[in-house]
């Protein structure tokens, strides 16, 4: 997702696989241009371009639309709110870019490791999204009246709910790794559209009912599309939606804990 916590986090790994490179003797330099490479490419990430351009709009979509429908006051007391929700993004980023390559690895040995590494990769990331999720749910009056004072009344309701939309997007950063390996890439554009329409619809709908907290669940509900909903509904993409019910539900975790009792009972 776009943020400048992701954007920190990304160019903080660029600059020490930079570092690597440059210690291991070798230079960026010494690089040559390679046309076939290069068109090949570009063939296989323009979904991903696109579906890049497709989330920055809908990302920030809400907050032009709080604009035209409420008014200046109403989107900088949503933005102060989505700002500190969407400040934990980098999390997932960093997390993925760290795990995924010994995931990749898995997959030499066999089919059936790589899916138990990438399932505890998402059941991880969940835990972890639950544990960010659960007290800013619940302190989220707190955290606005500390960081902003009471100016920014109601941009905690606003926080308690845009919150829990972390959830997917811990989740769906993950599934791109998957998606990236499977050479899935061009369903992307797809359930990022059908997220960026799912968004605009429900804030035109729930922004004149319930205002800006009205935007917050047309972001959470958009998010449940893009990761859940949409590709459940493309047969390629299906398996990792199955997978990430099963972490959202705890199956796999459960699963564990069973084998875990079940071995000390022993």
């Amino acid at each position: 997702m776009v943020c400048l916590p992701c954007f920190i986090g990304k160019y903080c790994f660029s600059f020490w696989f930079f570092l690597i490179y440059n210690l291991k003797d070798l230079s960026v330099f010494s690089w040559k241009f390679d046309f076939g490479l290069a068109k090949l490419l570009l063939k296989n990430s323009w979904p991903l371009i696109f579906s890049g351009i497709v989330v920055s709009l809908y990302m920030k979509i809400d907050q032009v639309m709080i604009k035209e429908m409420l008014d200046s006051q109403a989107v900088g007391i949503y933005a102060s709110a989505v700002n500190l929700s969407e400040a934990w993004y980098f999390v997932p980023v960093m997390i993925s870019s760290s795990l995924f390559p010994a995931i990749i690895e898995s997959k030499k040995i066999s089919e059936e490791l790589y899916y138990e590494r990438l399932q505890k990769l998402y059941d991880f990331l969940y835990i972890i999204a639950l544990a960010i999720i659960f007290p800013t749910t619940f302190l989220s009056d707190f955290v606005i009246d500390l960081l902003y004072g009471q100016d920014y009344f109601g941009a905690g309701t606003v926080l308690s709910i845009h919150i829990w939309a972390g959830l997917f997007v811990f989740l769906g950063v993950a599934r791109g790794k998957w998606i990236l390996t499977e050479n899935l890439q061009k369903y992307t554009l797809i359930y990022t559209s059908a997220g960026s329409i799912c968004n605009i619809v429900l804030n035109l709908y729930l922004i004149p009912l319930y205002g800006i907290n009205g935007a917050a669940f047309a972001t959470l509900i958009s998010q449940f599309t893009s990761v859940i909903l949409a590709p459940l509904c493309i047969k390629e993409t299906r398996i990792s939606v199955i997978m990430l019910l099963k972490s959202i539900f705890f199956i796999t975790i459960l699963k564990d804990m069973l084998k875990f009792l079940r071995l000390r009972m022993h």
